[in-house]
């Protein structure tokens, strides 16, 4: 089998050295959309590729990430409709009722104001929500959301993102050196073609 191994070596040696490559540039094109988290500079010239992907992007993957949240996920005028919504509506209600009941002999006295005062309530709650999702109000739900991402440390953006996506990440590695090892064992089978034809 060694003797085999010594005309063939070849075929061990390269897919291992592919399969090799193809995991760590995986994952060093992983960490590169995070790191280095600044630009480094020699003198005056930026060297390419610093700072990382996302450092460099951060306001336009903020941006997008806090657009497709609002599109897909919460928006603003979602956020109206919750505060203004028939079980808000309902809870105020009942709140007013339960408060009314707490004043004990005086109850039977107010008890016919209930309604103008949970129309009222409701009313100051449906102006309120009007106003925390007007234009400019400061209650943006892309708006906060893009300003905390673009608040975030680098180093704590990473963690959040690869938090989530560190499985996946492992699978892109694990997937660079089968890939590799394919590449080498082709490569392998080539120069073996090769050498035999001369």
């Amino acid at each position: 089998m060694f003797t085999w191994l010594e005309g063939h070596w070849e075929l061990v040696v390269f897919p291992l050295v592919g399969a090799a490559i193809g995991a760590v540039t995986n994952d060093v094109a992983i960490r590169m959309l995070f790191r280095p988290y600044r630009a480094w500079h020699l003198g005056s010239w930026r060297v390419p590729f610093t700072p990382g992907l996302i450092p460099a992007q951060r306001a336009v993957i903020a941006r997008n990430i806090a657009e497709t949240f609002e599109e897909n996920l919460l928006s603003t005028r979602e956020v109206h409709e919750f505060l203004s919504g028939e079980m808000v509506r309902e809870k105020v209600a009942a709140k007013v009722a339960e408060m009314l009941d707490g004043l004990g002999p005086l109850a039977p006295l107010v008890r016919g104001f209930e309604g103008m005062i949970t129309d009222h309530l409701l009313k100051g709650l449906e102006e309120m929500a009007e106003e925390a999702v007007s234009e400019g109000s400061g209650f943006d739900v892309a708006r906060r959301i893009e300003d905390r991402i673009n608040a975030m440390d680098v180093a704590e953006l990473e963690r959040l993102i690869l938090g989530f996506s560190r499985r996946q990440f492992r699978h892109i590695t694990f997937f660079g050196g089968v890939l590799g090892f394919w590449i080498g064992l082709l490569q392998a089978a080539m120069s073996l073609a090769v050498r035999g034809a001369f």
